[in-house]
């Protein structure tokens, strides 16, 4: 279990800079490549098509050729920064829509992150939600005004038995390995606690011989959301990574997101690692 490829998506938010360099960061850490991607959807025209008549194919060749080129910008902002770090790093970019595009080129990478805001400007980046739902790698997630990448730190890997977690935990483990702790936190009701002490005791031991410094913990359900129960977790072990499975439900054939995986995307003060 390595990470070879990382990929890392490159938009127009503030911290896009930071964001590149934290990659670059992990992949000198992981000794792996940085594959730079991004996608720019032109925009259809807000007025109805049959108003604007004959404009609307002229404002849809400016949109594509300002989506052009936002997408050199974006490649030039990657390179420098790459080559600045030394790493090994290549491109890939394309006129399209962020969200499925990113998902299908995710099959080239072991770990694949982005920012958090993405959803604010859909047709410029991808929604993290939409990501991790459709890509079948996980996908990390950088917090607003991230400091450093998430090596080196406590790692919380937050337990619900079932494949979500399991995916989440093994395309963790490049990062797990390398941090100072990492806790295993199963939160679940009184009568549950000897049960989940077993199945967190099982995770911990499995990182252990993977190299990792793993403890388990059980921590009892109170009156709060489990999101909010989580997030305090996650304050109060000062951890600089969070690790979960992503959970959903199939609703009128769409992907709708479970409670516990919103609250850590919307406020996860952490780098949060996702897997579906």
């Amino acid at each position: 279990m390595t990470c070879a490829n990382l990929m890392v998506y490159v938009d127009d938010e503030p911290d896009n800079v930071a964001r590149i360099g934290f990659a670059c960061d992990l992949a000198r850490a992981l000794d792996a490549e940085v594959i730079g991607v991004s996608v720019s959807e032109a925009e259809p025209p807000l007025a109805d098509v049959a108003a604007v008549g004959g404009m609307a194919g002229e404002i849809l060749s400016l949109r594509r050729d300002q989506a052009a080129a936002e997408l050199a910008e974006a490649r030039a902002r990657f390179a420098a920064t790459a080559e600045a770090a030394n790493v090994r790093h290549s491109w890939r970019a394309q006129i399209g829509y962020p969200a499925a595009w990113l998902a299908r080129q995710a099959r080239a990478a072991d770990l694949v992150l982005i920012g958090r805001e993405g959803g604010r400007r859909p047709y410029r980046a991808p929604d993290a939600g939409d990501l991790v739902m459709a890509a079948g790698r996980p996908v990390l997630i950088a917090p607003p005004q991230a400091q450093a990448a998430p090596l080196d730190g406590v790692a919380l890997v937050a337990w619900q038995d079932g494949r979500e977690a399991q995916r989440a935990t093994a395309g963790a483990l490049p990062l797990l390995r390398r941090a100072q702790a990492v806790r295993v936190v199963e939160i679940c009701a009184p009568d549950q606690a000897d049960a989940a002490q077993a199945r967190v005791r099982d995770v911990a031991d499995w990182l252990c011989r993977h190299g990792a410094a793993a403890e388990g913990e059980v921590r009892i359900a109170d009156d709060r959301p489990a999101g909010d129960r989580l997030l305090a977790c996650v304050e109060e072990t000062g951890a600089n990574l969070v690790v979960a499975g992503a959970w959903g439900h199939s609703r009128l054939r769409e992907w709708v997101l479970g409670g516990v995986t919103q609250a850590l995307i919307a406020r996860c003060p952490a780098w949060l690692l996702l897997s579906h």
